[in-house]
């Protein structure tokens, strides 16, 4: 189990980066194995994990190659590896995973098929997920 602290809309969001640390240790005891953050401009995420799948290379947030995205997960994706393989046979660009991580395929699901990415794909598990588009400012 997770822990995910998310704020959008903010004047800056470095003002608060010190709070937010503060804030997402009460969520630590949901995530031991690792704390990160991603604090720019009008959005900070934070993300305290359990390492189960992938516990050498999963740590979140996940980002897109050029970081414009960016994404915080709790939970499992079941069929992950079936979605992969079927992204890669389909997918209009070569998408690149830095992880073996069952969470990073939402992030190129989005990345392929946009907001509508759950509806159009059959991902199966137990999730909850914060995604931040710095290009879309959505």
């Amino acid at each position: 189990m997770c822990g995910i602290l998310a704020l959008f809309g903010l004047q800056e969001a470095h003002a608060v980066r010190k709070e937010v640390v503060e804030a997402a240790k009460l969520l630590r005891h949901r995530g031991p194995d690792w704390s990160g953050m991603y604090c720019e401009g009008s959005t900070v995420i934070a993300h305290e994990r359990l390492a189960i799948v992938d516990p050498d290379s999963g740590d979140q947030p996940l980002y897109n190659e050029d970081h414009s995205i960016v994404l915080g997960v709790n939970g499992e994706i079941y069929n992950h590896l079936d979605l992969r393989e079927k992204l890669e046979e389909r997918a209009k660009v070569k998408h690149t995973f830095a992880t073996k991580s069952d969470c990073e395929i939402l992030l190129h699901l989005y990345m392929e098929d946009g907001v509508d990415f759950l509806s159009k794909n059959e991902v199966c598990g137990m999730f909850a997920f914060v995604l931040w588009d710095k290009n879309k400012n959505l």
